[in-house]
């Protein structure tokens, strides 16, 4: 037979040992570090004939790029690797006209390289053309 109480301390016990795992598997989980972060590969990308041809083809100038700031009616662009993506189907940068700090309109490489975005985020970015510079 339990003397008075000692169910009440045996559960807060428990709930305590409890909260604390989870605490600690959420933390765990949250501060692994993202193994995209730092990877110059995911820079590494295919293009279709159609994104071929448009890099043969069309050129936009820095001047361009520059002005391609999403706000005001403007295009919507950033350069990875001097090729131009239009971010317009994107709403977070059409909202603010940047996307994690970095401003649309502007050479995005090493912010993307330094990003959690794996390979699979440029590849399915569209192709302007090649930035001209």
């Amino acid at each position: 037979m339990s003397r008075p109480g000692e169910d009440i301390v045996r559960t807060w016990i428990i709930v305590t040992v409890v909260v604390v795992a989870v605490l600690a598997a959420s933390a765990f989980y949250l501060l692994r570090p993202n193994p995209n972060v730092g990877d110059e590969s995911k820079l590494e990308r295919t293009y279709s004939v159609e994104e071929q041809r448009r890099l043969d083809t069309v050129t936009v100038t820095g001047a361009e790029l520059a002005a391609a700031t999403c706000l005001d009616g403007a295009r919507c662009y950033v350069a990875v690797q001097d090729v131009v993506y239009d971010m317009s189907g994107f709403p977070s940068w059409i909202k603010q006209g940047r996307h994690h700090g970095l401003q649309a309109g502007t050479d995005a490489t090493a912010a993307f390289v330094r990003s959690g975005h794996a390979r699979d985020k440029l590849q399915s970015m569209p192709v302007v053309g090649r930035l001209h510079r």
